[in-house]
């Protein structure tokens, strides 16, 4: 998927999420981080596998088939630079699908709350299973 960031309308610190698949279930969190001297797009991402990362846009939008939504920081400029510092200082943390998930790092840099709704969410429905399965080899 090309895609034109003016059109996008991109700041610093502001949040974009995609779908990870065709099925939309599980949402993709990315933080832009903004364009260096040569005018290069850079995202910083929480990916399995990979850690924290800082990839260029065009790295970022080469698997991606939508955006689902962009979240804006709400802050002002100093706290929205000192957002971008917080981004690249963890570059390099390693994945952790209940702990640091890639929403778990987008809510930190943005929120200062390492939270995944998505997490909650999947351990809540793996909860439910287990005990329906419980349930039913009970019977």
């Amino acid at each position: 998927m090309k895609r034109n960031l003016q059109n996008l309308n991109l700041q610093p610190a502001d949040r974009i999420v995609v779908p990870k698949s065709d099925l939309r279930w599980v949402q993709h969190h990315a933080i832009y981080l903004g364009k260096d001297a040569n005018n290069t797009a850079w995202f910083a991402e929480n990916n399995i596998g990979k850690g924290v990362q800082v990839i260029p846009a065009n790295q970022f939008f080469l698997d991606v088939i939508e955006i689902t939504r962009i979240e804006p920081f709400n802050g002002t400029l100093a706290q929205r630079k000192e957002a971008v510092r917080s981004a690249l200082a963890l570059k390099g943390k390693h994945y952790d699908l209940l702990h640091f998930n890639c929403e778990h790092y987008a809510n930190l840099i943005q929120h200062k709350k390492q939270i995944s709704d998505q997490a909650k969410n999947g351990l809540a429905l793996g909860v439910i299973a287990l005990f329906a399965a419980i349930l039913s080899n009970s019977n």
